[in-house]
């Protein structure tokens, strides 16, 4: 990876990406001298911005030759969804998703997991990356039912293994103080994190309507483990069970080949130092929706699948964290957390603050209506009961599922 710098600032759009491009060439690596760049942007995402950037060699015909693209992302100083000056925030973000990319790219075993980055642009807060080609995210494929016997199990075992390893490597009892220290500061990552106690922790709970809660359980009880999540998440409880975590690591956060079978984990931007449990509950938060999804399309044989999934996720999860050593208690503690964050996702999710994303959205508004239900019964269940019951409570309560449907 290179990082290179400049003496002002550019927005990047469709006209300035193919020069911006074109004058850092050689420090990128990928382009012939004769490339012809096109950029194209990628919508779906909500803090950044986002382009495709195809290079073409005209070939004498009417269609040009498409030899290669990379993908080009730029943080604003705001949150690209909303616009300027509707929700400010700073750039210096993207610093943090490259500094954990080298993090992670130190620990044995994990740079299969992650795109190959081209260069980074400090000053206009701008990375190139490999574009991956052939892989579509992971919370669009979880919902197709077309894919090949066992690609979420193989999946799952890699994502298990990426996140073994990186809070492994980074586990807070086993580095010296000093370490743990500088991770804690460096990661600390306020902004961001601040975003996620508002938007994942906060608002869904003050502002949902009682219609919107409809079968959860809304009692002391429930909001008292609320409360010890989000206390973890800002790291005022815990601290002796940290690790350095993606911090979003949903299944659109990761990019999956369904053809190779392999995966790639992107945009972890809202990286902390945090509880290790947040980085395995936002991933299995997608599986448990998409196992809803499945559910009320009456896809029964891809819950089971998905349930499944889960469980491989977990195994694959302690093999590698394991191996570094760390503590059964403390990954006791962890499974514990992975569950409570896991019904945080899907509450809000169900509750709708969870933006445009593709889960429990279904045509028929009387099958909407109870697959949000379910989803809520499964926080209420799984939320109270997670420190005896762990992921085999989780689990338990998905396979039931079917019993919903009808």
């Amino acid at each position: 990876m290179t990082t290179v710098s400049a003496t002002e600032t550019l927005v990047l759009n469709e006209e300035s990406i193919p020069s911006y491009l074109a004058e850092r060439a050689d420090a990128i690596g990928v382009f012939p001298p004769n490339a012809i760049l096109t950029a194209k942007p990628i919508t779906g995402g909500n803090v950044n911005f986002a382009f495709r950037v195809s290079n073409t060699v005209e070939n004498g015909s009417n269609s040009p030759d498409v030899r290669t693209a990379v993908f080009v992302k730029q943080a604003p100083e705001y949150v690209a969804i909303f616009g300027p000056g509707a929700y400010p925030l700073t750039s210096e973000r993207m610093q943090m998703e490259i500094d954990v990319y080298k993090e992670w790219m130190q620990v044995d075993g994990v740079s299969q997991y992650l795109p190959q980055i081209y260069l980074f642009d400090p000053v206009h807060m701008a990375t190139v990356m490999q574009f991956l080609d052939g892989y579509e995210l992971l919370d669009h494929l979880l919902i197709k039912k077309e894919h090949k016997e066992g690609f979420f199990n193989k999946a799952a075992t890699q994502l298990g293994d990426f996140m073994g390893k990186t809070h492994g490597a980074t586990h807070s009892s086993k580095m010296a103080p000093d370490r743990v220290a500088y991770l804690v500061e460096h990661f600390e990552n306020r902004p961001m994190r601040d975003i996620q106690l508002e938007f994942v922790f906060t608002k869904c709970f003050k502002e949902a309507t009682d219609e919107q809660r409809a079968g959860l359980t809304v009692d002391e009880r429930f909001m008292k483990e609320v409360a010890l999540i989000k206390a973890q998440y800002n790291g005022e409880v815990g601290t002796e069970n940290l690790v350095l975590s993606h911090g979003d690591l949903h299944p659109g956060s990761v990019m999956a080949n369904p053809d190779t079978e392999e995966v790639k984990v992107i945009d972890p931007e809202f990286t902390v130092y945090g509880p290790p449990g947040l980085d395995v509950g936002s991933l299995l938060s997608g599986f448990v929706l998409a196992a809803i999804h499945h559910a009320y399309s009456n896809d029964t044989d891809e819950v089971a699948s998905i349930c499944d999934a889960v469980q491989t996720v977990w195994d694959s999860y302690t093999t590698a964290i394991h191996e570094y050593g760390v503590s059964p208690e403390l990954v006791k503690e962890i499974e514990s957390q992975a569950v409570g964050f896991t019904t945080i996702e899907v509450c809000r999710t169900a509750l709708e603050f969870a933006g445009g994303r593709l889960w429990l959205q279904f045509d028929d508004a009387t099958v909407k209506a109870k697959a949000k239900r379910a989803a809520l019964e499964l926080v209420s269940k799984c939320m109270i009961d997670r420190h005896e019951g762990g992921i085999q409570l989780l689990i338990k309560e998905m396979k039931s599922l079917a019993d919903y449907v009808g």
